[in-house]
């Protein structure tokens, strides 16, 4: 009985938990059914995160979030004659491996020789794989911040849709975005209790480029939305084990599981608990699982270790220089054993890799067949393995301090290795930043509100100087100068004055085109003031003296085209 009730605890914590899910779920489908219609803005925005932005004088209909998040993500799918339903039934292939031995346990272990101990040990014996690992933890904690000059690196949340303008109200909502993200969920006492993004980032960040598997898990507040999220071990997160052989879709279905000494403590849905993958395979034996890049570089990991080894060995052992010792002249067996034995004891290469042949001659010689490393290439060869290691990576060994081909003559290379940065950032980094926004627009922002997305900004690779001559180019091209100035989220310059091309050619073809204009409207009032005289005269004529009133004149007002008849008394 001792142990049945650890596991029978277990049960009911996991059936309560149920239960209370059921019932999330239930009233929130009433809450969804007596949905009210109000007035607009009659409460204030801060009363739900997020406000939705509707324009004035139309009613905002206030309706509950569906439990686990699922509600708020049907506002993205796309919807038209064209479009295509609900499917009308499973895929029916197969897509991981039904006799598979990994999922005895309840759950579906990672079907790989290297096992996450491995992993983790590879990368803390090799240098190079910290500072690759490191160098891109780092570089990701430099978009960590809230943009502020439009091509620093930094992040910000903007509309979904590019082509359309935020509103006031909008921006308002990205701000309260931002400040979410910033402090990693709600903050309930003090912003100091939660980590903060960049802490938050800088754990997924390497536990990406070590295990090639992201999970946080996603707390969620009484309605089912995203409250908090934290960063969860990888190394202890499985995906449950499924009799179906399709692919698990459902949000309220258990999707993963935490395990403590392959024993299951905790299990998980989609909408609690994130499973990142960058390098996803079809494979129906990877049983969804990714492929770390220290996975697809064993070899080459063995073979750096096994030069550092040995070099590293010269220093503690001394060091054996590959050759023959032959021993001219006729030694009894017995001795030559026995020197040979104790010539062993002394030196021998890195693990056994050379044990030196003795021979039995007629004097003693040495044959050396091995003068120097450079006669094998062993520099040549480091660097190549350093070379595989970080292209897998995709990054190039200069960001990590390698510098190859530039026989030290800075000046000369210094444009050269610029260009080889930025070419390494845009293989390797945007990568990492776009799978980044990925997990945290589908996990945390759309569950809120779909309009809105994360987004990681200072990836351009041209530097500030080079962008302001593009932009240069710009308004004197195509561009008009509050064109411009609305990219950078700034006013139009009064009286209409931005309404130009800052170009010579340009406002000279505009100046003539408005003096033919004046021009022409001088001609136009010229024609109109002689049409006037010429009805004046006409209407003179028209009037007879015998015609005429006593003492009196027959007139026309140029003011109204009318006929007046002035009597003189």
């Amino acid at each position: 009985m001792a142990d049945e009730s650890p596991l029978r605890s277990r049960l009911l914590r996991v059936a309560a938990k149920a239960a209370v899910s059921a019932l999330d779920r239930l009233e929130d489908v009433l809450d969804k059914s007596e949905a009210t219609v109000t007035e607009p803005f009659a409460h204030p925005v801060e009363d739900a995160m997020p406000h939705p932005a509707t324009p004035s004088g139309s009613p905002i209909v206030e309706v509950q979030s569906a439990p686990l998040r699922d509600m708020p993500l049907e506002k993205a799918m796309p919807s038209g004659p064209n479009m295509p339903g609900e499917p009308d039934g499973d895929p029916e292939a197969i897509y991981w491996d039904p006799f598979a031995l990994v999922d005895q346990l309840g759950y579906k272990d990672k079907p790989s020789a290297i096992t996450y101990g491995t992993l983790q040990s590879m990368v803390w014996r090799l240098p190079i794989l910290r500072a690759i690992i490191k160098t891109r933890v780092d570089q990701v904690g430099n978009f960590c911040q809230q943009q502020t000059p439009p091509h620093e690196p930094g992040f910000r949340v903007r509309l979904r849709e590019l082509h359309k303008t935020p509103s006031r109200a909008a921006r308002a909502e990205m701000q309260r975005f931002e400040q979410l993200l910033l402090t990693t969920g709600v903050v309930v006492e003090d912003p100091r209790e939660r980590g903060g993004f960049e802490h938050l980032l800088r754990k997924v960040v390497q536990d990406s480029l070590m295990y090639d598997q992201v999970n946080m898990e996603i707390v969620p507040d009484r309605r089912g939305r995203p409250s908090q999220w934290y960063a969860v071990d990888p190394s202890t997160v499985r995906y449950v084990d499924s009799a179906s052989l399709a692919p698990n879709h459902s949000m309220t279905k258990p999707y993963c599981v935490q395990i403590y000494d392959n024993v299951v403590v905790a299990e998980f849905t989609r909408a609690q608990m994130v499973f990142g993958i960058r390098n996803p395979r079809s494979d129906i034996r990877s049983h969804g699982y990714g492929t770390a890049e220290a996975e697809m570089m064993v070899q080459t990991i063995t073979y750096l270790l096994y030069g550092m080894e040995y070099n590293g060995r010269q220093f503690s052992q001394g060091s054996i220089a590959k050759g023959l010792l032959n021993i001219k002249g006729a030694i009894p067996e017995k001795q030559l054993r026995a020197f040979r034995r104790q010539w062993y004891q002394l030196v021998s290469g890195v693990e056994n890799a050379w044990r030196t042949p003795i021979v039995n001659a007629e004097d003693l010689q040495w044959i050396n067949m091995h003068p120097t490393n450079r006669d094998m290439e062993f520099s040549a060869w480091m660097d190549f393995l350093i070379k595989v290691a970080c292209s897998i990576f995709g990054m190039d060994p200069i960001e990590v301090n390698f510098k190859y081909g530039g026989g030290g003559q800075k000046a000369m290379f210094e444009a050269a290795n610029k260009v080889k940065i930025t070419e390494s950032k845009a293989k390797g980094l945007q990568p990492l930043l776009r799978f980044l926004s990925k997990i945290f627009n589908e996990n945390v922002i759309w569950p809120l509100d779909a309009d809105f997305a994360l987004e990681f900004t200072g990836l351009s690779p041209m530097t500030p100087k080079e962008l302001a001559d593009l932009e240069t180019q710009k308004v004197r091209t195509y561009m008009m100068v509050d064109e411009i100035r609305a990219s950078h989220d700034l006013p139009a310059l009064p009286s209409g004055l931005g309404q130009v091309i800052n170009d010579p050619n340009w406002m000279q073809a505009r100046r003539d085109l408005l003096l033919q204009q004046q021009l022409g409207a001088e001609g136009t009032s010229e024609q109109v003031d002689e049409e006037i005289a010429a009805e004046k005269e006409q209407a003179q004529a028209t009037v007879a003296p015998g015609d005429a009133v006593e003492g009196g004149a027959v007139g026309k007002s140029l003011d109204d085209d009318t006929r007046v008849i002035e009597i003189t008394l």
